[in-house]
């Protein structure tokens, strides 16, 4: 009785190896052809990707129109500097605060879609005595033009006080056009 349940068990055992081979081999096959479709669209979507990555790269002169969140109503503005750099990391200058009372900021961007692309960057705020009075956080949206020359960008901002809790929110509109 043990040995024939035995046999059973590695019959079925064998049945089912044999079935998961089998199926493996078909389906490995069909596999290979789509494989070989998807590796070269893989390629040439990776191509693209990079390709559309880089044309933010650079350095642009950027023209700041600070809002008021709710209304919409313009605060001011000012020239700023942003780089992208390939690998996905940016720098800012403003010039919406005193070079004494910010530190440089710091940021990483990437590639959303066509011409979207998205950033973030942040930096450190300082009272007039020179102690840590918090940092601000901006976050953007960025529409490259068709010429690849200019860009139309929206921003929130966050300000939060030393110990890390939002005291501030802030929006902007921005214009940029690259500096050669």
């Amino acid at each position: 009785m043990k040995n024939t349940f035995l046999k059973t068990i590695g019959t079925a055992a064998l049945a089912i190896l044999m079935m998961a081979m089998f199926a493996q081999i078909s389906v490995s096959a069909q596999d290979k052809n789509n494989e070989e479709v998807s590796s070269a669209q893989i390629q040439e979507d990776l191509s693209t990707q990079e390709e559309n990555e880089r044309r933010l790269e650079g350095v642009w002169n950027v023209q700041v129109t600070r809002l008021d969140c709710q209304t919409g109503a313009v605060i001011g503005t000012g020239p700023a500097i942003l780089t992208f750099v390939r690998g996905g990391t940016m720098h800012d200058f403003g010039t919406g605060r005193s070079p004494s009372t910010r530190s440089p900021d710091y940021g990483v961007w990437s590639h959303g879609s066509g011409r979207r692309y998205s950033d973030a960057f942040q930096f450190f705020i300082f009272n007039a005595d020179g102690s840590l009075a918090g940092r601000q956080i901006v976050r953007e949206q960025i529409e490259l033009s068709r010429s690849e020359n200019s860009f139309t960008n929206i921003a929130a901002s966050q300000i939060l006080d030393a110990g890390g809790n939002v005291i501030m929110t802030r929006c902007s509109t921005a214009i940029g056009t690259r500096f050669e």
